[in-house]
Formats: structure tokens, C-alpha cells, sequence
């Protein structure tokens, strides 16, 4: 059976969905084990290191690549919106930077870090009101929004998008959205696998193959003050904190799609014949087994998509 769910304040989401794999979900378990990191590593500022992105930028910086972020709070000021292409708000009346940055202008900086000559499609989907309050109504209005900026990212070329706002439920709108960007090239990556609801407004998981397997699901891996176990429904982990302690909050499930969109960026612009379901693949096939966490592995990753363009592409 799929797994039930409490609610929670954090971005307005079901409390299992923002904290899942935490101590409150395992059950007074025995503590997880924790990925192992770099002695000198700075745990705000390690991902770099930890995903191996500085070896792979002997091959690719992601030229060429488009990654799309759907999200809402981006920088759209000159001196941070070089790195944008094609921006776009699907909130009505509510522009793409009408509010202060934070959570969008941290998801797509992490991927400008990992991918610095990739370009990157920002695209609101978050409207400004109160998530407590669609809640009360029964709405979760960014899901709507998600839905169509799927396919807006595939319409404008970009090989991956991502979603760190919050769980999608699991539809027939969602999946056709994702076929049709999948039919385009584009690869989906979401924070968390879809949930379903009831007629009583109780929320579960999808699991035991339930998830959709067109979606790479991206988690993080345990660290000593946010342990984690591995999900079965999750395809690939990440270093859990942001890359600057600038931004509010630091840590999260939510830095798990901007640094797989930004690996795949860089195996765009080592390999520009694959397709983001083809690159999906082998990020999945490279990732490297640390304590249980399918941990990607950006270098090995871009040296396996260079190398199959020399001779094969499938």
C-alpha cells in the first residue's frame, strides 16, 4: 500500500512529502548511514566536489544546453539574469520577478555553478498567495502552472526541466505533459515521486512501481543533522545543502533536480546528438553507490555521453 502522509507549513506540502526518509518517518529505526565526504569539504559549498563537476568541466561547461526551472522568486536584475533565456511567468497578472529572490534564483544558480555556459529557461509557476490557504480550498494552484511549463520547456529547446516547488500529483495531465516532452527531447526531474489523493483529502505516495518511470525522482543523501534513507522510488542522490549560505533556508530535498539538470547540461555539451531521456539513462548508469545513495557522478557521466558520441548514441 502507499505510504500515508501528514501535513506541513514547509512550502505548503504534506508533511511526509518535505521531510521524507527523516527521523519522523523512520519509525524510532536505527539512525541511517551517512554518505561519506571530502575532509576539507565545507558543507554549504561541497557539492562541486562531492558530484565530481570539476573533472567533468575538463570536457563540458553545458555550451549549447537548456535547462528550464520551473519555480518562482528568481533575480531577474541585470547583473543575474545573463544566464536567463526565454523567461516567462504562467501566473497570471504576476510577473516572472516581482518578488524578492530566493527559492527559483537559488535552484537555477545552482545549476549556472555546475553548468556555467548553459543557458537556463526560468519559468513561474508559483502564484503569490498563501500555500496554507490553497491548501484550506483543496488547491495546490503551481501543480496547474507545472503542467503547462512542461511544456513550454520543451516547446523552447531545453533538454531537461526541473520541479523543486513542492510534490505533483500523479494525473493523466501530468503524464501526457511528460510524454510530450519526453517526445521533444526533455527529460522531467522532480523533487519528489507524485502522490495520490482520496476522496477524503488524505495524500499518499506512489511506490512498489507505481511512480512514474518517465520522471527521474532525485532525493539527497543523509548527512549527520538531516538523516535520510534510501527510497526505492528515487532514481539518483545529491549533496543536500545549498551553494550559498546567502540564500534562506540552506538545506533541502530541493537542491536534488538543479544539480541533475546541471550534470546533464554538461553531458549535453559533451555529447549534443543524446536526448534527455537518453542522458537520464546514463546519469542513472554512472552514478556511483555511496552507503546505500545512488550518488551521481558528473564526471563519470560526461566522459561516458563524450565517449558515445565517437561511436554510438544509443
Amino acid at each position: 500500500m502507499p505510504r500515508q502522509m501528514e501535513r506541513s507549513d514547509r512550502f505548503g506540502i504534506p508533511a511526509a512529502l518535505a521531510i521524507l526518509g527523516s527521523t519522523a518517518m523512520l519509525g524510532g529505526a536505527a539512525q541511517p548511514a551517512t554518505a561519506q565526504v571530502p575532509e576539507e569539504a565545507g558543507v554549504r559549498t561541497e557539492f562541486l566536489a562531492f558530484h565530481n563537476v570539476t573533472g567533468a568541466w575538463e570536457l563540458s561547461k553545458g555550451a549549447g544546453a537548456r535547462v528550464a526551472v520551473v519555480d518562482w522568486l528568481f533575480d531577474m536584475s541585470p547583473g543575474a539574469s545573463g544566464k536567463y533565456v526565454d523567461a516567462v511567468s504562467l501566473v497570471p497578472g504576476q510577473g516572472i520577478g516581482d518578488m524578492e529572490p530566493w527559492h527559483g534564483e537559488w535552484m537555477a544558480e545552482t545549476i549556472h555553478r555546475i553548468a556555467p555556459e548553459a543557458k537556463i529557461i526560468p519559468i513561474r509557476a508559483r502564484p503569490d498567495n498563501d500555500p496554507e490557504t490553497d491548501r484550506e480550498n483543496g488547491e495546490n494552484p503551481y501543480e496547474t502552472y507545472l503542467i503547462q511549463a512542461i511544456r513550454y520547456a520543451a516547446d523552447h529547446g531545453a533538454i531537461a526541466v526541473t520541479n523543486s516547488m513542492g510534490p505533483v500529483r500523479q494525473s493523466t495531465e501530468l503524464d501526457q505533459a511528460v510524454r510530450y516532452a519526453e517526445s521533444k527531447g526533455t527529460v522531467f526531474i522532480d523533487v519528489h515521486p507524485e502522490y495520490l489523493t482520496h476522496s477524503d483529502g488524505s495524500f499518499e505516495f506512489c511506490e512498489n512501481g507505481g511512480c512514474n518511470d518517465r520522471i527521474l525522482h532525485v532525493g539527497i543523501v543523509s548527512v549527520p543533522d538531516h538523516p535520510v534513507r534510501p527510497d526505492p522510488e528515487r532514481d539518483l542522490y545529491t549533496w543536500p545543502y545549498e551553494i550559498d549560505p546567502v540564500f534562506r533556508d540552506g538545506w533541502g530535498f530541493s537542491n536534488g533536480p538543479p544539480i541533475a539538470a546541471g550534470v546533464i547540461a554538461l553531458m549535453k555539451g559533451a555529447n549534443p546528438r543524446l536526448t534527455g531521456p537518453d542522458l537520464k539513462r546514463v546519469l542513472i548508469e554512472t552514478s556511483t553507490m555511496r552507503d546505500g545513495f545512488g550518488v551521481i557522478d558528473a564526471e563519470a557521466a560526461v566522459r561516458t555521453a563524450q565517449r558515445l558520441a565517437t561511436g554510438r548514441d544509443r
